[in-house]
């Protein structure tokens, strides 16, 4: 993606985010706390597999624990992190939906919704002559 594409996907995108905080300030709202939520989770669940991770071996060595837990609690809670992130993705698509949807009445598409704003895809630029043109 060139320099250009960039600075206009950013002002689309700043503008887009402008525009739904006016016309539609509850389901953004919505759906960047959702997001805001999920993230905070997943970050949590993430950090605390990694511990446990490290965590196992450790107390296993120091014979604190068997080494049936040091394996299966680590991995449980591998297991449940995958599961977290996959629900998280699920209630975030859930909550972006009326976004999305209100972005394609608009002709936008809409990559993601995150707790800074909207972020929107944009087509590929092509500068021709001082004319910038949508390729097809």
């Amino acid at each position: 993606m060139t320099d250009q594409n960039r600075q206009v996907a950013g002002a689309l995108s700043a503008d887009i985010t402008r525009m739904f905080k006016e016309r539609y300030p509850e389901e953004l709202t919505h759906a960047q706390a959702v997001q805001s939520r999920s993230e905070k989770l997943v970050l949590r669940f993430m950090f605390s597999s990694i511990a446990l991770w490290f965590l196992g071996p450790a107390l296993l060595l120091t014979g604190l624990i068997s080494p049936v837990i040091a394996i299966m609690v680590p991995g449980l809670m591998t297991l449940a992190f995958l599961i977290v992130v996959l629900v998280a993705i699920v209630r975030n698509r859930a909550a972006s939906r009326p976004i999305v949807e209100y972005a394609k009445q608009l002709g936008l598409h809409v990559t993601s919704v995150t707790k800074k704003g909207v972020t929107v895809a944009v087509p590929t630029l092509v500068q021709s002559r001082g004319w910038v043109r949508r390729r097809r």
